[in-house]
């Protein structure tokens, strides 16, 4: 259930090495301003520096990373279109809240997705396809902060889907996959889970290899809804 918190942001003083990863990420002139706006605090809400349900008052975001409003509020805009903020009527925008209804739906569009992306993508999986997952399986097993194992479990699914040529299909899942960000950096922070989760990788590659594809696809589902069922739990 989501909890405002006691201190709001703009009366609460950052830790000082955000304000400096934030303030580095906005100094990066090759995209629109906006959009390097939205990349810091769609990070900040990922590493829980904004909280779920918490508001992100304009005038003082602008005033953190000296830009104007205009553009804080296109970056809030593009937060919003991504469902990592929630624009709420007389209130403004917020940290999105996520219902257990939301993860349910979320989860069974993901099975829905990447099932008919691992089914595509196994028949045109080489020798060096499944060699590559195995080594992202190694490196997520010795990586030692939570940023890499994210960003490896991130790969090791990627790499599977990419055969299947399918961009629209990933650019959807992957705006799935943001929703649940900040809930799955909680889930990945246990070491249970990241056990749990490394032997389905492996066995789901194993299935791959042998060309089992409904048996891949079963297990996929599995895993992503005991990931489901897990964010449920955080929720309460």
């Amino acid at each position: 259930m989501c909890q405002h918190p006691e201190v709001p942001f703009f009366l609460r003083v950052l830790p000082m090495d955000e304000l400096i990863s934030l303030a580095q990420a906005v100094q990066d002139r090759r995209q629109p301003i906006s959009g390097v706006v939205a990349d810091a605090l769609r990070e900040a809400i990922f590493r829980g520096v904004f909280k779920p349900g918490e508001p992100l008052r304009q005038d003082a975001i602008a005033k953190q990373f000296s830009v104007s409003q205009v553009t804080v509020r296109e970056a809030l805009r593009l937060l919003g279109e991504e469902g990592v903020v929630a624009i709420v009527p007389r209130r403004g925008a917020i940290v999105a809240c996520l219902s257990d209804d939301d993860v349910h739906e979320i989860v069974e569009l993901r099975v829905m997705l990447e099932s008919m992306l691992l089914a595509k993508a196994i028949p045109r999986l080489t020798e060096e396809d499944f060699d590559r997952a195995e080594q992202i399986i190694v490196e997520l097993d010795a990586a030692k902060t939570l940023d890499e194992q994210l960003s490896l479990n991130v790969d090791f699914h990627s790499h599977l889907y990419a055969k299947a040529n399918r961009p629209r299909t990933l650019a959807m899942l992957e705006r799935l996959r943001l929703a649940l960000e900040p809930y799955l950096r909680m889930l990945w922070s246990r070491s249970q889970y990241k056990s749990d989760s490394q032997a389905d990788h492996r066995e789901i590659l194993s299935l791959c290899r042998a060309g089992n594809t409904k048996g891949a696809q079963r297990l996929l589902a599995s895993h992503i809804s005991q990931t489901g069922d897990e964010i449920v739990k955080l929720l309460h």
